[in-house]
Formats: structure tokens, sequence, C-alpha cells
């Protein structure tokens, strides 16, 4: 049966079952123009291309058409596989070097070397990001698909920025609308201190640029990130910049069915670990809250779930070693997604570690405001920060303050005692501040800017 919707493209090189954090957004954002009567066809990459792989998926991800396409892989894994091909043939005892993670962050995320020569050369196998290889695949997709549906409009939500020039590519050629999705930004860092200008940012200025140029509206996550691109750009129309948070998906959340918490009052962050993100100030609080009697060591557990093998270029089980905590702290590896929401669910309080972003809010914030458990942000003051305190859904504390931190846990922990081994009902009203995050609004906010976007002749 012909499905006579209106279409909207969609350029999103993280779909499921990749288990990048960047997979969210563009599902939660195709669901809820499917409910809205659009047809979300989405053009993504082959599952073998994901370095790490949910294969739980997220629901909502069969709302979409979703077309897969082939993708030229960065040199680095050439090189990977020369140097593990070399270990075998030269009997090195070492083991083979393991494929790391892909980075889709800002380019000071994959360039150690300083501003020389060597660094310079290097970061140009990164601009914009090592994703490149999809241009092609994708750009030819693209074309076929809005030469033959039609759509509305393309989104192209990023990173990896390089999604963003096939979307450039696309309206140069179909003369299509296009709506820009930046979950970060592109050639700017929100970071205290600026990196190094090396060759590569210089070339992701001029292309930022172009996107600014052409797109027909720019969307941003945050209203700060919103007010710097506009203060970059100060000529480009006020009416081009938009702001639509990350969410949650409550559907999502009640498909888990029921979740008891767990005995122990239990302390949870599900995520990774880098280098702005660190357990110590939590652990070293929770440490001193033992020794002086106030929590209970038989009463309280805490997990890290996720990619937390390492913190700081150490083992996490050897940090939690030295603060005297190995029985209570645990680190769990990565878990389904439904598995991972019922961690949220089954805990007490929710660590987040904010890092160093002051403009940007990392995704697992709506999850942690979805299930409606308590938050201990540790985090300077910012976007993060500020939801927290207008939703009312925790404590913000310094990463320098552990007084701050052990006075916010002994609260809460207080509550659990005091409710009877943390058994409370398991449903927890939201607050309607909290409520402005779901995608039941934000989807609708979309499909409003994409009907506002359409040429008056369409």
């Amino acid at each position: 049966m012909p499905d006579n919707r209106p279409a909207v493209l969609i350029l999103a090189h993280s779909w499921p079952p990749d288990a990048n954090v960047g997979a969210v957004r563009p599902v939660y954002l195709s669901r809820q123009l499917a409910r809205l009567g659009l047809r979300p066809i989405v053009i993504t990459v082959r599952d073998e291309y994901y370095e790490l792989r949910n294969e739980s998926g997220i629901a909502g991800s069969e709302s979409a058409l979703v077309i897969r396409t082939r993708c030229l892989r960065h040199p680095r894994y050439a090189y990977l596989w020369i140097k593990k091909l070399a270990t075998r043939l030269l009997g090195n005892r070492h083991s083979a070097p393991k494929v790391q993670t892909a980075q889709v962050g800002p380019l000071s995320d994959v360039r150690p070397f300083g501003s020389n020569l060597k660094a310079n050369i290097l970061s140009l196998l990164y601009t914009p990001d090592e994703f490149i290889g999809w241009f092609p695949f994708a750009l030819a997709k693209a074309v076929r698909i809005a030469s033959k549906k039609r759509p509305l409009c393309v989104i192209s939500t990023g990173p990896p920025h390089s999604v963003h020039l096939v979307a450039l590519a696309l309206t140069r050629l179909s003369r299509i609308t296009w709506i820009a999705d930046l979950r970060d930004p592109w050639a700017w860092y929100d970071l205290p201190v600026e990196p190094p200008v090396l060759w590569s940012d210089r070339m992701n200025a001029t292309m930022e640029k172009l996107m600014v140029r052409h797109a027909t509206n720019i969307v941003c996550v945050t209203p700060a990130v919103t007010r710097t691109y506009m203060q970059k750009y100060p000529s480009s129309s006020p009416d081009k910049w938009v702001t639509i948070p990350n969410g949650f998906d409550l559907d999502e959340f009640d498909g888990l069915g029921i979740v008891t918490r767990a005995e122990r009052f239990t302390i949870s962050y599900v995520g990774g670990f880098d280098h702005q993100r660190s357990p110590d100030l939590l652990l070293k609080a929770i440490a001193e809250l033992i020794f002086n009697g106030t929590l209970d060591p038989e009463r309280i557990a805490v997990r890290f779930v996720g990619t937390c093998e390492c913190t700081n270029g150490r083992s996490t089980d050897a940090v939690i070693r030295e603060f005297g905590l190995s029985g209570i702290a645990k680190v769990v590896s990565l878990l389904p997604r439904p598995q991972a929401l019922r961690e949220l669910l089954a805990s007490h309080v929710l660590l987040l570690l904010a890092g160093d972003h002051r403009l940007s809010v990392a995704a697992k914030v709506y999850e942690y405001l979805a299930s409606g458990r308590p938050i201990l942000a540790i985090s300077n003051e910012g976007s993060a920060a500020d939801i927290i305190r207008r939703t009312g859904a925790g404590r913000v504390v310094a990463p320098n303050d552990l007084e701050g931190a052990k006075n916010a846990i002994a609260h809460w922990y207080g509550n659990y005692l005091k409710l009877g081994d943390g058994m409370e009902a398991d449903k927890t009203e939201l607050s309607s501040a909290t409520r402005e995050y779901s995608w039941d609004r934000l989807g609708a906010r979309y499909v409003e800017l994409i009907q506002r976007a359409q040429p008056s002749d369409h």
C-alpha cells in the first residue's frame, strides 16, 4: 500500500545498532515526525561500520524507512591492520592494538601532538571528521531519494559534521530545503581554554560558514550554543537560528515495565569516563561519609555503567580500591539500552559529571530527568547546571566542593532510611519544567519548523 505522507529526509551517520549516544536524537525525532503525519526517510551507514553496537536498539527506530550505504573507512584502519599483521608475522609478544572507539567530537579530542607541522598534517585526516568517507555514498543515495520522493526538507544531524557537507551538496544539486541539526558546535570549542589553531580548524571554519550561508535553518540543542552562534555570525538572519533541545521519550520508559528500586541505597552513573569526567569527588565523599559513620557500608552501592573501565588514564577498579570502596563501588560494562534505562529507575540517586563543557548538555541528562530520580550534578556553572536547577531535578555541586557532595548524599541517604530501604512507589511525577523536554513537545516544534521553512510556492 503506498505511503502518501509527506516525506522528510534525515541524514544521520549514527542510527541503531550504533551504541553511540548520537543515535538517540535522530530516532526520537523520526518517531515524532511519523506520529505527526510525516514520513521520515533515514540515510545512514551499514551496521558493519559501527565500532560499538548495541543490538537492542532504541525504541522507535522502526518509525522510519532506513536506507544504509557503504562507507570508505578512515586511513587509521589501514594503519591498525598493518600493525596487527606485523605483530603476528614478527611474533611480537605484545598484544595487537585495539581499535579505539570512533571520535566524533571536536578535533581537539583526537590530536595529541601539539601545534606543529606533524599535528597540522595529521589534523587534515580528521577534517571535518574521520567519517568523510561516507560522503559520496550518502550523497548519491540522497540525490536519488530527493528526485523520487520529493521530501519537504533534508535534516542533517551531527556530529559527525561531515553529514552537513552531504546536505550542502544536496541543496546545491536539488534545491531542497535544508535544516542543519547541531548536537555539538562544529568549528569552535565549548571548553574553558581554546586549543591551538591548526590548518584543519581553518578548513572547518570555512565549511561552517558555508553551512550558515546555505542552510534554511540551523537547530542548536541549548540556548547558550544558539546565542554563541548568533554572536559569531551577526550578519545572518535571527530567524535562521532555532533552539530545540535534546529530550526523552516517555513511551520508551513505559515499555520497561515495573522496575523495583535496589535494596541498597544506590548511586548510579550511566555513560562513559573521559579526561573531563572523573568519579573521584563522589568516591572521596562516600569514603569520608562511611568513615564518620553517616553511611553504613552494608547499605550503599555505587554503579558505574558503560565505558567506565578507565578514568584519567588509570583503571577505575584501582581508583575504587584506593578509596577503600571495593565491594561498594562497581564497574558494569556496556548494557543493552533497555537494561541501562532500568538501571536508572532502580537507583536512588543518579550521578552526572558535566565535564568542562559550559554551553552544551550531555544527552544522558534528559534520560536522567525522565527517570524522576534525584540527580547529583558535579558541574561548573553552565547549561547543565541551569537545567538541573530549573527543573528542580537535584543538586549542583562544583567539582571541588567535597562538603557539598557529602551533604547532598547524606540528605538523600536520610530519605532512603525514612522510606524503609527505598522501596517507595515506582512512579515519580515529573515537574512541568521537566516535561518541556519530552519529545511529544519537541517533535511538534520540529514539525512547525519544517512547515515554516517551506518556500511560499511549495
